[in-house]
């Protein structure tokens, strides 16, 4: 016999603006859902800790980019669990009682697959994301494949597991793409918790750290940014980016940051706003380095002379694999990811008050306790 429990359902794509008078979760409910039998090398999990994603908000506001997910789902990729249950097959050294976080992205694993072969799964043409092509960790139970398992290693709290995937994206993008040297000046733009995980990585790569947000995120998102010690850039229509930098910023102990003609070594794109992602080409130094994390719900125009003109460096990062995922563990294991620092926490029983927090921008990081 079945179990039924709860979970957090992705139904419609109607298109939703946060600033309109739809409600933010109109394309979403809290629904009961059937556990179904365990198919050859499954699992079942209990979810303990399930992180809110700007992707689950942005296929929550049927943006374009998500048009693919299939409804209804139950959503969620950015999870702790424990292990209730192994199904058919050889799962290893896994056993019940296990704490774990899972991969996000699962491969094809065929030979000839040009990701699979060299265990890049982010990257592979035919990759499954959980909470996406399968239902995920907004199930207070969880059913997935055991190749997905990547223990919690000693010292992380269940808790902090549920930021595990998005600190492991942030890891490849800047370990992988960003090529940060120390003593570099490097803006982030976008404060949400991509961009702010960016920051602390790239501060403790020793470069001096500038992020940039909108007058909505002056008392939560900047203000936080701000507590950790970042330069912080309020930026509007009416006052760029790259007005600002060339009219001059100083951090905290008046020193300019960024170059005189107002340009710096390195942008971390992590807003998924297109005009942002046009401006950064502008406010980069010549043979510097655009690294873009963000997706983009349409085609973004860029000034492609300027790029070849300057030889910038310009490079996407799509998601992580399972080493990024162990660094990232490291990360906040032994302090240099404060992690405490940035989750709100909030009960299952509040989840469309968290989602409607988190698409209106109104907390920095959700953390839902599942059960």
């Amino acid at each position: 016999m079945s179990e039924t429990i709860k979970g957090f359902c992705l139904h419609g794509k109607e298109k939703i603006t946060p600033a309109s008078t739809i409600p933010v979760t109109s394309n979403t409910s809290v629904v009961a859902m059937e556990i179904p039998a365990l198919q050859e090398g499954e699992i079942l999990a209990k979810t303990l800790f399930t992180g809110i994603c700007g992707s689950d908000n942005s296929a929550s506001l049927g943006k374009s980019n998500f048009d693919w997910v299939q409804r209804p789902r139950i959503i969620g990729h950015e999870f702790s669990a424990e292990v209730l249950e192994l199904g058919p097959g050889n799962h290893g050294d896994l056993k019940v009682g296990d704490i774990f976080t899972p991969l996000a992205m699962l491969g094809c694993q065929k030979e000839d697959c040009p990701a699979c072969s060299v265990s890049k799964w982010n990257l592979c043409a035919s990759k499954e994301i959980i909470g996406f092509h399968r239902n995920g960790g907004f199930g207070q139970q969880v059913v997935l494949e055991s190749d997905r398992v990547v223990l919690l290693m000693d010292g992380l709290t269940p808790e902090q597991g549920a930021l595990v995937e998005p600190l492991s994206v942030v890891v490849n993008a800047l370990h992988n793409k960003a090529n940060i040297k120390p003593g570099q000046d490097v803006v982030v733009t976008g404060c949400g918790i991509i961009g702010l995980m960016s920051a602390e990585l790239a501060r403790a790569a020793g470069a001096r750290v500038a992020i940039t947000g909108i007058a909505h995120d002056r008392d939560k998102r900047l203000k936080k940014a701000k507590e950790q010690g970042f330069i912080t850039i309020e930026v509007s229509p009416e006052n760029s980016l790259s007005d600002q930098l060339k009219k001059g910023i100083v951090d905290a102990k008046g020193i300019p940051f960024g170059t005189k003609n107002g340009q710096v070594d390195l942008v971390i794109e992590c807003s998924g706003v297109p005009p942002v992602l046009t401006e950064a080409i502008s406010v980069v130094k010549p043979e510097g380095d655009i690294c873009v994390i963000a997706t983009y719900p349409k085609e973004v125009a860029i000034n492609a002379t300027h790029l070849t003109r300057t030889s910038l460096n310009m490079r996407g990062s799509m998601g992580s694999c399972r080493d990024d995922y162990m660094v990232a563990q490291k990360l906040m294991a032994t302090g240099v990811f404060p992690s405490e620092a940035y989750i709100n926490q909030y009960s299952f029983e509040d989840i469309t008050q968290a989602f409607e927090d988190s698409i209106k921008a109104n907390n920095v990081k959700a953390v839902i306790k599942m059960n």
